[in-house]
């Protein structure tokens, strides 16, 4: 028999979490605009708590939009998703190596990457590769 999950398709989410996605990416974005708009004071370990969860909520906006079913899912768009993400690894791999010698030449202190920023980048460059991929086929 048969198992219902074929080895070679891509387990991804529902076609709706797109748009989850978005608006999950919209409700971590606003406040933050919001608090710095207004100048809000707040105690240093505060401002890191919400900095957090502001960046942990984009990044899992930016997950379900990366993540969810397109319209049509054909080879196609499983070839587009495979080269988006291959070219987001290298650019993310390239930026990591690459960064530090920047701030080496500007004389910037040097400041390791942390994982949010890591995964953000490689969300947002596989995002941007996908749909401009797709916008082009």
């Amino acid at each position: 028999m048969e198992s219902k999950i074929s080895k070679n398709k891509a387990v991804l989410l529902p076609k709706y979490f797109k748009k989850i996605g978005l608006v999950v990416m919209i409700l971590a974005f606003v406040p933050a605009v919001v608090v710095r708009s207004m100048n809000i004071e707040m105690a240093h370990s505060q401002k890191e708590l919400f900095r957090v969860f502001t960046l942990n909520a984009f990044i899992l906006g930016l997950l379900f939009v990366a993540w969810s079913k397109d319209k049509v899912e054909d080879e196609m768009t499983v070839a587009i998703r495979l080269k988006a993400m291959a070219m987001a690894f290298g650019w993310t791999v390239l930026s990591v190596i690459v960064k530090p010698i920047v701030d080496l030449l500007f004389k910037e202190p040097l400041k390791d990457l942390s994982g949010q920023e890591v995964v953000m980048d490689m969300l947002f460059v596989y995002v941007i590769v996908y749909y401009l991929q797709k916008i082009g086929r």
